[in-house]
């Protein structure tokens, strides 16, 4: 080789580099190709990729070898994967939505029907059904089933008077597998016309729609129940154990067209509820509901309440409000018409606590009937208050005067004279402060304040029924403790209930004396003398019978304003017989216009309750008649029954006409109110009628 020559100019000893030329490849495709020559930037050129001989036969081979290996592992990874796939929804579908598609699938061929139980019914104390449920059907649909909803709907809605719209929409909104109500309580006429459309995916339901048969008038001792039948007020809520008794249900099974196959189904029936018996008479309960209407009515009040109960085992024989509603009609009520006043309102009681000052003074010796009081002509002082009476200008009146004239001044010094231990002791004794422990439920307990801070004024106010708040039926139930021999019974709605057929009674309630017989005889005959002419309930007199009571007129105190001129309590509790108590009412008439006192408001509302249910109860007249039979209409109990005995009788008032009656051992039954104006001798068709107007 030619030894490297030196640039001219350049160093000594730099040896000269020979071009950077390829070699031309021998043999292959691209022995005769040749790189161009490239102008490349100063930077150090990127080395160019090395390039492949040609295969000979043999490579070739080689690489379709590994060609065919290549594709066999992609075709047996796809095989993996899908099996993965395969595997993972296998598990998905019979272990994790194992059971909910099982229960689907079970759906489509099998449907469990809930079969609720029928409701008990409400009997009032002669059976009398005073609540039923009836048998009605609800449409549902079976989602699953459902192949088009906007078309459902539109054949449903005119059926079920549903807006098109508002259907369709809940159709879309139920889930596949879901069975939602579209329509409760439907009529007979529209189960008609669905039925003719021989849909699959439509089943009826059986449910039940509660009736009272009395409506308003027993509708605060009742209550209602819900769209669902569960009770919501009154006794329908607080026997709910009792009523609703236990659903069943019916499986049924499906073809593959939906329709239910014959014989295929298998049913527990359901237990039905217990029949409950009530101490109401519903006899009772309307003439005391049509008088309280008419009361409430003429001295345009606020609102009234009645209570009838036998003092004898304080069993609530009738219980009404004004004003009030119609349970089959809930749509129709106010809150105001549903507050059952008579057992939720606390009030001051007012005068009609003046029974309960005397009876705690008897029984500590404070005071006799006979013990002469300084009333100061009606106005007294007390501390920085001043007591009153509504009837002025007597100076001393006896404690037996006192409650007949109802003396505000009077009761107070009996009061005081007494002590408020012994006061406080008695009242509690006589149930207030707690609730009566009713059936109804959601009772208020009253309240008797702590007087301690203002012990003169407290007790003073309190003997003659102020400052302290009550309900009409915490005072009803101490009255009838107070004139029955002493005893206090809680009252009582609930006499038992039915068990196939046989009543089963309720657990007697535990009683306990209050005062010894001698107060409670002594309050009877003090009681008494406010009926008689002198007293302040003239106008609770029933001609033929010895009535007591005592009257209430009590003002009402006005939240943030006191006592307010013009809002006034009026009431009056009476029990007829005087000497032997049976029956104990007690009306009150809240806010009465214009007249206001509870002897001229109250008291005639008591007397056309007692007048006509005293021969209904067989309460027959206790004084004697005036009027004696000649002694030839005793040789038989039905002689001389012809136009003499009617003559008598025509005109007469209705004490008179059963005097008549007795004397020839007759009990007629009773229609109407008033003088007689017909009488029916007992035939083939039932006993004696007397008609009055």
């Amino acid at each position: 080789m030619t030894p490297p020559r030196l640039k001219k100019g350049g160093r000594a000893g730099a040896v000269r580099r020979k071009p950077n030329r390829k070699k031309p490849l021998r043999g292959g495709l691209l022995a005769n190709f040749s790189l161009p020559k490239l102008s490349l930037p100063k930077k150090a050129p990127p080395k160019p990729a090395p390039i492949r001989a040609a295969k000979t036969p043999q490579g070739q081979k080689k690489e379709w070898a590994g060609n065919s290996s290549f594709r066999l592992e992609i075709l047996v990874g796809l095989f993996m994967l899908a099996f993965v796939i395969l595997a993972v929804r296998a598990f998905d579908l019979t272990i994790l939505q194992g059971e909910s598609l099982q229960r689907r699938a079970q759906n489509q061929h099998k449907k469990k029907i809930v079969v609720p139980a029928s409701r008990g019914r409400f009997l009032d104390r002669n059976g009398k059904t005073l609540a039923i449920s009836l048998p009605m059907k609800s449409l549902s649909v079976d989602m699953d089933l459902v192949e088009n909803p906007s078309r459902l709907a539109s054949q449903l809605a005119p059926l079920i008077g549903v807006p098109r719209r508002q259907l369709r929409k809940k159709l879309y909104a139920a889930r596949p597998g879901s069975f939602p109500v579209l329509q409760r309580k439907l009529p007979p006429e529209a189960i008609r016309k669905i039925r003719l459309l021989n849909h699959p995916a439509l089943f009826f339901q059986p449910e039940s729609k509660r009736f009272y048969t009395m409506g308003e008038v027993t509708s605060h001792v009742l209550g209602f129940t819900n769209f669902s039948g569960k009770g919501v007020e009154g006794l329908e809520r607080a026997l709910e154990k009792e009523l609703e008794g236990q659903s069943g249900y019916q499986v049924v099974t499906r073809d593959r067209l939906g329709r239910i196959m014959p014989k295929v189904q298998r049913m527990i029936p359901a237990k039905p509820g217990a029949d409950i018996a009530l101490s109401i008479d519903t006899t009772v309960q309307y003439i005391a509901y049509r008088a309280l209407l008419k009361g409430v009515n003429k001295s345009k009040a606020k609102s009234g309440f009645v209570i009838v109960m036998d003092p004898r085992n304080g069993e609530i024989l009738a219980l009404v409000n004004q004003p009030s509603f119609n349970p089959n009609n809930l749509a129709d009520s106010s809150a105001k018409g549903r507050r059952n006043r008579a057992v939720a309102d606390l009030f001051e009681p007012g005068s009609t606590f003046k029974i309960f000052t005397a009876a705690a003074a008897f029984e500590t010796n404070t005071v006799e009937p006979d013990t002469i009081i300084d009333v100061e002509g009606g106005k007294f002082r007390v501390g920085d208050r001043t007591i009153r009476d509504f009837h002025r200008g007597d100076q001393q009146l006896s404690v037996r005067q006192i409650l007949q004239k109802s003396s505000n001044v009077g009761a107070a010094k009996i009061g005081l004279k007494m002590g408020n231990e012994a006061m406080e002791g008695y009242l509690y004794r006589f149930g207030f402060g707690q609730p009566t422990g009713i059936e109804l439920g959601n009772e208020p307990a009253g309240s008797i304040p702590d007087i301690s801070f203002y012990k003169q004024v407290g007790l003073a106010n309190r003997s003659y029924g102020y400052g302290i708040t009550a309900t009409p039926l915490q005072l009803v139930t101490a009255t009838s403790a107070a004139i029955n021999g002493g005893i206090l019974f809680p009252p009582k709605l609930v006499l038992g209930r039915y068990d196939d057929g046989r009543l089963i009674p309720a657990p007697p309630p535990e009683t306990k004396r209050i005062v010894s017989e001698e107060t409670s005889a002594r309050l009877r005959q003090i009681l008494e003398t406010v009926v008689e002419p002198e007293g302040t309930a003239t106008k609770a007199a029933v001609a033929g019978y010895r009535v007591a009571g005592k009257t209430g007129t009590a003002r009402k105190a006005v939240p943030g304003k006191g006592y307010v001129q013009g809002h006034y309590y009026a009431s009056f509790v009476g029990f007829i017989p005087a000497e032997k108590p049976q029956l104990l009412i007690f009306v009150g008439i809240d806010e009465p216009q214009g007249t206001y006192y509870g002897g001229l408001v109250a008291a005639p509302v008591f007397r056309e309750i007692a007048q006509e249910i005293l021969p209904h109860l067989s309460i027959f007249p206790n004084k004697k008649a005036e009027l004696q039979l000649p002694e030839k209409n005793r040789q038989s109990p039905f002689a001389h029954l012809g136009a003499q005995l009617e003559d008598r009788l025509m005109g007469a008032s209705l004490d008179k006409a059963l005097e008549i009656l007795m004397k020839e051992k007759i009990i007629p039954e009773i229609h109407g109110s008033g003088l007689v104006t017909r009488f029916e001798k007992k035939g083939e068709k039932g006993p004696a009628r007397l008609y009055l107007e």
